[in-house]
């Protein structure tokens, strides 16, 4: 008898700590237990909350799955995986996570972006609704490997995409590209972000230095925020001077122009081409390759700065230089006819 309670405690410890008799796959089969255990941290039982796809609604779709075990000092970490409609230039946007400058981006066959405690992957463009649809993935605790977080959430929406019949998409992103460094760094003169011909000495409170932060350029997703180092802090400081963004991901700009808003005949740098959004972003014309997706935000730095320097230049001014010098560096030559 007591050697049959020492199996049922040991299978029941198992079964409570471990993924025995876990399905291989959670959430309506949408998530996989395995990708899913090698992303959120620690060990124990995976337990998943959610039925999968909602049939009428694409979007209507959130799935939660818990680590969680009952041996001490385990902890728990959860992973919420949601479908959600979305403007073309929502991912990009700084107002949100992951936050774009600390992201690794991929593109590609399929195109999304991860940090340690997000991932977003924008579904094909047959799946979409009256808008663009993206799969937003949050974990509770950082995940030890952005890669394998990527691959989670690549996997998912290749079965999203394989379920609803929108798409073909493989298991696994393209390469990663990350930050240029973790942290910012001083801008070099001419060359600010990477990009050829970009200055700001001239457009910043004398005597202050300018550190940079963001992936090298250029990239197909792309982007880079500007920091006074002055005496700022908190969330003004943490919100930046000057923020810059830059994609020639086709899927993006498909999506920017699907979400009404955009409009042609608008110019910036001399150059004509689509308005997004009422201004959010500008996508230009390339005589080569796909077109260019440029977009500008001021930080709260930018703000601050403006109220304390009156001769500060009007935000308007550092647009038109940032449209020239990445479309230099990204290689969009405006067509010539």
């Amino acid at each position: 008898m007591a050697s049959v309670v020492v199996v049922v405690a040991g299978l029941l410890h198992a079964w409570r700590n471990t993924n025995v008799l876990t399905a291989d796959r959670l959430c309506g089969d949408l998530v996989s237990a395995e990708k899913t255990d090698a992303v959120l941290p620690g060990s124990g039982r995976l337990d998943a909350e959610g039925d999968g796809l909602d049939d009428g609604d694409l979007t209507n779709t959130t799935c939660e799955v818990e680590k969680s075990s009952v041996v001490l000092g385990s902890g728990e970490s959860r992973l919420t995986v949601r479908l959600w409609g979305v403007r073309g230039y929502d991912p990009l946007t700084f107002d949100g996570q992951p936050y774009p400058t600390g992201a690794s981006f991929f593109s590609g066959e399929v195109t999304g972006g991860v940090d340690a405690h997000k991932a977003w992957v924008m579904l094909p463009e047959k799946c979409w609704t009256d808008r663009p649809v993206v799969a937003e993935f949050n974990i509770t605790e950082p995940a030890a490997d952005r890669a394998a977080f990527a691959v989670l959430a690549t996997d998912t929406v290749r079965t999203i995409a394989a379920r609803t019949g929108c798409g073909d998409l493989p298991g696994k992103p393209g390469t990663l590209v990350p930050p240029r460094s973790d942290a910012a760094r001083p801008v070099s003169a001419g060359q600010v972000c990477g990009l050829d011909g970009l200055a700001v000495a001239d457009q910043v409170p004398a005597g202050t230095t300018v550190l940079e932060e963001g992936q090298k350029a250029p990239a197909d997703l792309w982007a880079c925020k500007l920091t006074l180092d002055d005496e700022t802090s908190g969330f003004v400081r943490s919100d930046g001077f000057m923020k810059y963004t830059a994609t020639r991901d086709p899927l993006l700009i498909a999506a920017m122009r699907k979400f009404p808003g955009t409009v042609n005949g608008a110019s910036r740098g001399g150059r004509e081409g689509e308005l997004v959004d009422k201004g959010a972003g500008f996508i230009l014309r390339c005589a080569e390759g796909d077109p260019l997706y440029l977009a500008v935000e001021s930080g709260l730095q930018y703000l601050a700065a403006s109220k304390l320097h009156a001769d500060l230049p009007r935000r308007d001014a550092y647009v038109e230089p940032f449209v020239t010098a990445a479309a230099k560096t990204f290689g969009c030559a405006a067509p010539t006819g």
